[in-house]
């Protein structure tokens, strides 16, 4: 069994749009001169975020895109809230940062932990950069918009935006959303910042993909479409905040501890446990189908028993025991049993992900491990190790059942054998309830 540590981003839909995005560094001529409408434009915002004592939304990232006419959403909470000089509350989901002038906290919640010091004398840009929240929140496609935001409203001269994210400004197409201010830069995908005419606050910060770009590498041959890829800041205020507004209370099952980086978490089962008898939480597999991938979401996937096998290439005992699940896959295929197994690889290298494809289907290959070739058997990339996060995944193996209703019916942590697998799953494919059943075998060991 390997420790993991989780950190977040959103995955799934967002891995389909990351080969655009590498697709889109190459393909962007030498920007034009910045227009002076926009400059002025990018000036009052500047002056606006500069002169706000409070400020706070309901953000969140967005990742809306169409597949073949067929809706597939995603949405992750990008919250912020400041009050000057150094109060501050940032919810990014799985990280959230918290300052109510006087300590300063970071809870991290796949660790169910927290870590509390003094808080500093003004909240800078800096401030989100350290530890878990900049990696949660620079780390991925949050980045870019997140980049700008702080920058505004704390950075130490925001007026180097363009410059250091390497573009030029420009005014965009009008929409009944606001002003949009496009930065067209040299490399990687455009930013739009759309802008309220009234307020000149930032409403949305979209991240843009060349549509040609992205039908060349959508997976085969679909057509995919992207009607949002980016920040959304709901609800925007900057009236004074309530005295308790930056208070942190920590949920009661989490820890504080020294150390983020050195505190041991709860022990894998344990938090494995939790999830049994819940609904799992919602995913979207990026899945490998041919030579190109495809998006398979929990919804796609209702009605079937499932097995999502947390692994990678270089855990030991995920590699020991993936033979057993591909006799399990063989034999659920032969009987055209309702059953999908899911080997969710939770390598993060390569970064690229046609890369990381190449490195996982080689490592298969030398074990001579076959997985596809069936309705049962699939292999899914999970790189950022979104949906092992959702999943609270803190070591590998880790294995979680759920039935035809998205239930979580059982999940175990280390290696296993298809023998237990396999009763577990034909339990359900009968009908029975693992929850019910192995509650009542541990009441009979009591007695």
């Amino acid at each position: 069994m390997h420790s993991y540590s989780p950190r977040t981003m959103l995955c799934g839909l967002a891995c389909l749009v990351a080969l655009a995005g590498g697709a889109a560094m190459a393909a962007h001529a030498e920007p034009p001169p910045a227009d002076p409408k926009a400059k002025q434009l990018l000036d009052e915002v500047i002056k606006t975020y500069k002169g706000l004592t409070s400020y706070a939304d309901q953000g969140k990232f967005v990742l809306n895109i169409s597949e073949n006419g067929k809706p597939k959403n995603q949405s992750s909470p990008l919250r912020l809230s400041l009050a000057r000089p150094n109060k501050v509350d940032l919810d990014a989901g799985l990280v959230r940062l918290v300052s109510d002038g006087k300590t300063l906290t970071t809870s991290v919640e796949p660790l169910k932990q927290y870590l509390s010091v003094d808080a500093p004398n003004t909240i800078t840009f800096e401030t989100f950069r350290q530890g878990p929240v900049g990696s949660a929140i620079f780390g991925g496609p949050t980045g870019p918009p997140m980049f700008i935001l702080l920058n505004l409203l704390v950075g130490e001269d925001p007026s180097k935006l363009v410059e250091e994210l390497d573009g030029a400004l420009k005014l965009g197409p009008e929409r009944k959303e606001g002003l949009s201010l496009m930065l067209d830069r040299k490399e990687g995908p455009d930013f739009e910042m759309l802008v309220d005419p009234e307020t000149k606050l930032l409403k949305k910060i979209n991240l843009v993909i060349d549509p040609e770009i992205l039908a060349k590498t959508a997976a085969g041959g679909n057509k995919v479409t992207i009607d949002q890829f980016g920040w959304d800041a709901g609800t925007v205020s900057t009236k004074a905040p309530a005295a308790d507004a930056f208070a942190f209370a920590p949920p009661k099952e989490f820890k504080k501890v020294d150390s983020l980086t050195k505190a041991e978490a709860e022990d894998p089962s344990a938090v494995a446990q939790k999830l049994v008898g819940k609904p799992s939480p919602d995913f979207t597999l990026t899945v490998l189908d041919g030579d190109k991938t495809k998006t398979v979401t929990k919804a796609d996937l209702a009605g079937k028993i499932v097995l999502l096998d947390f692994w990678a290439t270089w855990c030991g005992p995920c590699i020991k025991e993936l033979p057993e699940v591909q006799k399990m896959i063989e034999g659920y295929a032969k009987n055209n049993k309702d059953v999908v197994i899911v080997a969710l690889s939770q390598d993060e290298e390569p970064r690229e992900l046609p890369e990381l494809r190449k490195h996982v289907e080689k490592t298969l290959e030398e074990k001579k491990v076959v997985l596809t070739g069936t309705k049962v058997g699939l292999i899914a990339l999970d790189p950022t190790q979104a949906i092992g996060n959702a999943f609270s995944v803190q070591a590998i193996p880790t294995l979680v059942i759920l039935d035809g209703k998205g239930i979580v019916q059982a999940a175990y942590v280390g290696q296993q054998t298809g023998e237990t697998l396999s009763k577990d799953i034909d339990a359900l494919l009968a009908g029975k309830s693992l929850i019910k059943e192995k509650s009542e075998e541990a009441a009979a060991k009591k007695d």
